[in-house]
């Protein structure tokens, strides 16, 4: 009679909170541990075993990232075909000293939302839009937003499974984004950094807005704002044209570089719509022109 032995299965170890700031891998595995809805993933620096994971899925897009969390979407890429993994894959390791690489589902949803926590208090929601291009990157941004109460009650009741990181939110503040897919939140990202205008008192001011300090979910603002997001030609432009087409709206925009930020405030979602037609007419113009 032949001895069976049974091997063992050793659970993974508990992962702590403040490892998910610096390691997506890591929130992954924070989120399943906690019953957190998240997307279904797979991490390797190994590309068959990626690769492997691929073909099992066998369902675009999906979506291949840098183990370690990097700020503005860095080293995320939209994978549409399975022949655009090879590239994908040596792109993120040729810069990240040969990591891991996370390959997972991209759940597009009917909304993409970000929650801004500061000082232990949720302070704004913004909604955005992302490019349908391989790399991911925002289009705008639109803020404040109050979401339905069943919604705002499910992303609240996640953002207390981080109550280590939002204890410590006392300086900069922390940015949980999420999909909702299905009236569920499905956290994707967790990034701490001032890298957003909306968290700017001047800008805060044209969209109506207190200090991101003072400030308190809902915002009691009447107006509604938008902030687009254009890649320009490393050269200067005049966009005071497209800016005084805007009369239904104020408008506040600003130029770095290569890139070009351009707000719109108003109390009316109609008239921001019709002006940012308008605006963003101009705008291409001007930029396809050169």
């Amino acid at each position: 009679m032949k001895s069976s032995t049974k091997k063992k299965t050793i659970a993974p170890a508990l992962v702590d909170q403040l490892e998910v700031l610096d390691n997506r891998c890591k929130l992954r595995e924070y989120c399943i541990q906690n019953n957190i809805k998240t997307p279904d993933f797979f991490a390797s620096d190994q590309f068959l075993k990626i690769s492997e994971w691929a073909m099992k899925k066998n369902s675009f897009p999906l979506c291949l990232k840098s183990e370690k969390n990097l700020t503005n979407n860095q080293l995320i890429f939209v994978l549409k075909a399975f022949r655009e993994l090879p590239e994908f894959f040596e792109t993120i390791q040729a810069k990240t000293n040969k990591d891991k690489v996370i390959i997972e589902e991209f759940i597009e949803g009917k909304a993409y939302l970000e929650i801004t926590v500061f000082d232990k208090k949720i302070r704004l929601i913004s909604q955005i839009s992302l490019s349908k291009t391989m790399k991911l990157q925002q289009k705008w941004r639109a803020f404040p937003l109050r979401l339905p109460d069943n919604i705002f009650a499910k992303i609240e009741n996640i953002i207390k499974a981080f109550n280590k990181l939002t204890d410590n939110s006392t300086t900069i503040p922390l940015r949980f984004s999420f999909v909702i897919k299905n009236l569920e939140p499905i956290l994707i990202s967790i990034n701490s950094d001032n890298n957003r205008l909306e968290y700017l008192d001047g800008w805060r001011e044209t969209a109506g807005l207190e200090p991101l300090t003072s400030a308190n979910y809902p915002s009691t603002t009447s107006k509604i704002s938008k902030i687009n997001f254009y890649k320009l030609k490393d050269k200067n432009y005049d966009f005071s044209d497209a800016a005084k087409l805007c009369d239904k709206s104020e408008v506040k925009y600003e130029q770095i570089g290569n890139k070009l930020n351009f707000m719109l405030s108003s109390k009316n979602s109609k008239d921001l719509a019709e002006d940012f037609e308008k605006a963003n007419a101009v705008i291409k113009q001007i930029i396809e022109s050169e």
